[in-house]
């Protein structure tokens, strides 16, 4: 099936009594954006609208990419969740018929909405506080164990899909597009999850109960850490996405700073060691995360993971779970309409005010001028409410890494201008960024290697400038002279007295202008023509010389 595009939708729910097809649900407003457009979160599948009935939220999922066998995958998947009427799942209907596009019917998956914070925003705004991340380690242990225990399994265990409430101490599981329950084990697998939270050998193949293993290993270990040492989670830049280790640590243990960086913590040295090894595995190897927590079924692997504070690692290229874009390329940019992306950008105009639609207020960031067709940053009174620093005038020319839904063009008639957009609904969505980590993530800069901050590094990078001066080096030596005869030193005498100074005047003269970088190094043909010229000026000298010579010897 071919379903609708974000366009078709949002034109759609504009007016959810004509578009849903649940009585209960027509009555409902769907959340905007300040534009009064309707305001789509994107995952997996499916794209997310809010939906308010009488003061109860839910969250209407609406598909827009093709997955093989939905109805069956839904039906099996809603049986198998209410047997087990557990609180780690919320409820909710698969509707084969849910939504009326174009005289069409297509269908939707409404959820009870879960409280609290996803635990990306929850890590980021409390990795600090070792009580909450306690908390949230030993939720997520239970969990698991649960999961384990009913022989189910997320898909795609990772900070987006994990609601956490009560100060840590309570999780649900949202999204369940890629879930495993044994009734649809002949369906195979629909997705891979979030590479970040994934172990490197995860294939389509693999389809069963164990797919949640190395996710909960990966966030129970990071948790772990920032209990004893919080400050990595700035060291490795971590955002929502990532905690402390990505992708690219996973594939290659051994020449990650990350491991490197963890294995040098007494507490956590085994343990992480240990996780080094499960990446190195097979995927069927992986322990449960109560077998890996008693060091039981570890994968023997040979690890050799580097604690030496002076070691270099060379920095892989950025490894991101969305495609990254750049925020200048309006017309590549188009070809990401509803889709989940990464946007690097450096702002050119921060421009806040009061919507029409609503009189509430706005902040935007553009990435050009706002009178063309630029990207930017829409930042509504919804988000604003969340950011505990607003957007200024001092963002100006900063780098910014923007992570959301790339929204349809906005054409404004007036001012004939049209713009695509990132709608800021969570503050872990953007994060400011160097100059140097904005060309790392757009691929425009050369890997170069790094070095675990360390008091001695001044030394090391000594002995580093000393290695690389091995290399043969030219030196400019002036040409070993002759003896000279009577002649040449009257001639060399005469030079010294009248020739020097007016060719160093010449010389002068023709340097006006500062010469750039690249003319540093002259070609070596136009340097040896300079040296022929000054020949040819000596050698015409020698004749009128001679003739002085001849006439003072007549004379005498």
């Amino acid at each position: 099936m071919t379903y609708p595009s974000l366009e078709q939708y949002n034109e759609a729910l504009q007016y959810p009594k004509y578009a849903l097809v649940d009585p209960n649900l027509k009555n409902g407003s769907i959340s905007k954006t300040g534009l009064g457009l309707p305001l789509a979160l994107c995952g997996g599948f499916a794209l997310t609208y809010t939906l308010n009935i009488s003061g109860k939220k839910y969250a209407i999922r609406c598909f827009h990419k093709e997955s093989d066998n939905l109805q069956k995958r839904y039906f099996a998947i809603s049986n198998r969740l209410r047997q087990l009427n557990s609180p780690y799942f919320v409820d909710f209907a698969y509707q084969p018929k849910g939504i009326l596009i174009n005289s069409k019917q297509y269908p939707i998956v409404q959820m009870a909405w879960a409280d609290g914070l996803t635990m990306g925003e929850f890590i980021e705004n409390n990795y600090k506080d070792r009580n909450k991340i306690s908390s949230l380690r030993k939720a997520l242990a239970s969990m698991g164990s649960y999961l384990d225990q009913n022989k189910v399994a997320h898909g795609d265990l990772q900070p987006g899909n994990v609601m956490v409430s009560s100060g840590g101490t309570s999780v649900k599981l949202i999204d369940y597009d890629g879930m495993f329950v044994e009734e649809i084990r002949s369906l195979g697998s629909s997705e891979l999850g979030h590479r970040n939270f994934q172990h490197p050998k995860r294939t389509s193949s693999i389809w069963d109960a164990t797919l949640d293993r190395y996710s909960l290993i990966v966030l129970h270990l990071a948790l772990s850490v920032l209990e004893v040492a919080p400050e990595l989670w700035n060291k490795t830049q971590s955002d929502g996405d990532a905690f402390l280790f990505r992708a690219n640590d996973f594939a290659d243990p051994d020449h990650s700073k990350t491991f490197s960086l963890i294995s040098q913590l007494p507490k956590l040295t085994e343990e992480v060691r240990n996780f080094a090894a499960v990446s190195r595995a097979k995927f069927q190897d992986i322990p449960t995360l109560e077998d890996f927590l008693q060091k039981k079924n570890i994968p023997q692997v040979v690890i050799s993971i580097s604690s030496s504070s002076t070691t270099e690692y060379l920095r892989q290229p950025y490894s991101s779970p969305f495609t990254v874009l750049d925020a200048t390329q309006y017309n590549l940019c188009l070809g990401y309409i509803g889709d989940r992306i990464e946007l690097i950008g450096q702002i050119k105009e921060v421009r806040n005010g009061k919507t029409r639609y609503s009189g509430k207020e706005y902040i935007f960031l553009n990435f050009g001028d706002w009178k063309g067709q630029i990207l930017k940053v829409a930042i509504w009174s919804e988000g604003l409410e969340k950011l505990i620093v607003k957007p200024d005038s001092s963002w100006l020319e900063k780098w910014i890494s923007v992570v959301g839904l790339l929204e349809p063009p906005y054409h404004n008639k007036q001012f004939n201008y049209t713009h695509l957009a990132i709608s800021i609904t969570q503050p872990n969505q953007m994060h400011i960024i160097s100059n140097d980590e904005a060309s790392y993530r757009l691929g425009k800069s050369n890997n170069k290697r790094t070095q675990i901050n360390n008091p001695d590094n001044k030394n090391n990078q000594i002995l580093e400038d000393i290695r690389k001066s091995r290399e043969p080096v030219t030196l400019n030596l002036p040409p070993t002279q002759k003896p000279l005869t009577k002649n040449q030193a009257i001639f060399t005498d005469m030079k010294r007295q009248f020739g020097s100074q007016p060719t160093q005047q010449y010389q002068s003269s023709s340097t006006q202008k500062t010469t750039s970088p690249s003319s540093w190094n002259t070609p070596p043909s136009q340097s040896k023509k300079a040296k022929i010229d000054l020949s040819e000026f000596v050698g015409c000298l020698i004749p009128i010389v001679i003739v002085i010579i001849i006439i003072i010897s007549l004379s005498n």
